[in-house]
């Protein structure tokens, strides 16, 4: 009766364990579609709340995106966050800025596509509303 104990004992902790890894790189991708959303929706509630242009910039050669507050030389960093190994951002994104206006529109519209975990991730923003929405092919 022991053994059979141990044994199940043995076999609910290796099941445990695979699941949590099998499950850890999804949670990686979510986390950063998440971030990422939090952060665009952040800068575009930013510049409708201080009446302010706000600049969104994805860097693919330093695998950045930054949201970046005014004009040069007064301009400031919001938000500058390095992508994680897992999250690539790619050349073939059509829009690498776009602007806020103080009213939350958007000034273009275009498409930034990642890799993560391998897989692809697209955004897309939409001209004038602010809008964008997250595709997984």
């Amino acid at each position: 009766m022991i053994e059979i104990m141990i044994v199940l004992l043995l076999l609910t902790t290796l099941l445990i364990i695979s699941a949590s890894l099998y499950t850890s790189p999804k949670t990686i991708s979510t986390s950063f579609e998440t971030q990422l959303t939090n952060d665009l929706h952040y800068a575009q509630l930013y510049a409708i709340k201080e009446q302010q242009y706000l600049n969104v910039r994805f860097d693919v050669s330093l695998q950045i995106y930054k949201v970046i507050v005014g004009y040069p030389p007064n301009e400031r960093v919001l938000i500058e966050v390095k992508l994680p190994d897992n999250v690539e951002l790619l050349e073939t994104s059509t829009l690498k800025q776009f602007r806020y206006n103080p009213t939350g529109n958007t000034t273009t519209f275009g498409v930034v596509r990642f890799k993560v975990d391998d897989s692809p991730v697209n955004i897309h923003f939409h001209l004038a509303k602010g809008r964008f929405y997250v595709e997984k092919p």
